[in-house]
């Protein structure tokens, strides 16, 4: 591999504080030494050296390209999904906020059944409060995708008091867990966390958010669109499917496009 320079921004993460570093120039050849791939953390000046491997690596995620659909509240209205995700291909792979079918009757059809098998190994979702079966993926607390690092939260909270009374419903140790994560690219919600919308929302997904930092947060269940950007992040409220959607595009792990998608057209977002 012969290149002289690449730059490219947030690709690593500081080992003692977490911090995203820069890592502005590799050298790929006959002259290799390790010192070659050296970097210095901004935020606690913590020198940070990475090997060979690591850097070859690191810089074959810099090369994915990830086109992301980012679909809210289906309820049981697959023939729309199917539509969006047609009409959005090719896609590497799409998420769903929740309350994707409402009954189980909603899954039973045989259309839906087809649709299940000619999506199915590409969509990814977290549970909402009216999900009663698993359908196409279910996001773990953290995975990586494609070279993305997703975390979600299945089910719902009650960050005032934290009651987990059914499975359903999120529990502070897995608030806790999110929290010491580190690099995340996508976080994935059921409900809002607060200061998106009055007298709505999450406390502590609020300050979920802050710790993170993710390059996008989407959720659903409020079923009404904003796009706010907060800290680092683009924080999107996603409306019911019938309504719209977006997408998302990654080079590597910097997103370079966020599209908007309502029924009468497209809305851009400069990035």
């Amino acid at each position: 591999m012969d290149l002289e320079k690449i730059k490219q921004r947030d690709k690593w993460v500081c080992k003692r504080c977490g911090a995203r570093l820069n890592l502005d120039v590799y050298k790929f050849g006959a002259d290799y030494t390790e010192n070659s791939y050296i970097t210095l953390c901004p935020v606690c000046a913590h020198w940070m050296i990475c090997n060979k491997d690591d850097a070859v690596q690191l810089f074959k995620k810099m090369l994915i390209k990830n086109k992301i659909v980012l679909v809210g509240d289906v309820h049981g209205d697959f023939e729309r999904l199917d539509k969006i995700l047609t009409d959005e291909l090719p896609f590497n792979f799409f998420i769903c906020t929740g309350d994707v079918g409402t009954s189980l009757e909603d899954m039973g059809s045989a259309y839906n059944i087809d649709m299940f098998d000619r999506w199915g190994n590409k969509g990814y979702f977290v549970r909402g409060n009216h999900d009663v079966i698993e359908c196409f993926i279910p996001l773990t607390l953290s995975q990586e995708i494609n070279g993305l690092h997703v975390a979600g939260l299945n089910g719902m909270i009650k960050s005032r008091n934290f009651i987990k009374d059914t499975s359903r419903n999120i529990s502070f140790r897995e608030i806790m867990y999110l929290s010491h994560l580190r690099g995340v690219d996508i976080l994935v919600t059921h409900q809002s966390p607060t200061g998106m919308f009055d007298r709505i929302g999450e406390p502590v997904l609020e300050e979920l958010l802050n710790y993170l930092v993710p390059r996008v947060y989407v959720f659903g269940h409020v079923h009404k669109f904003k796009l706010k950007f907060h800290l680092n992040t683009f924080v999107i409220s996603l409306p019911l499917a019938t309504k719209g959607y977006a997408v998302a595009c990654f080079q590597g792990k910097d997103l370079i496009n966020l599209e908007i998608v309502f029924k009468k057209g497209k809305r851009f977002v400069r990035i």
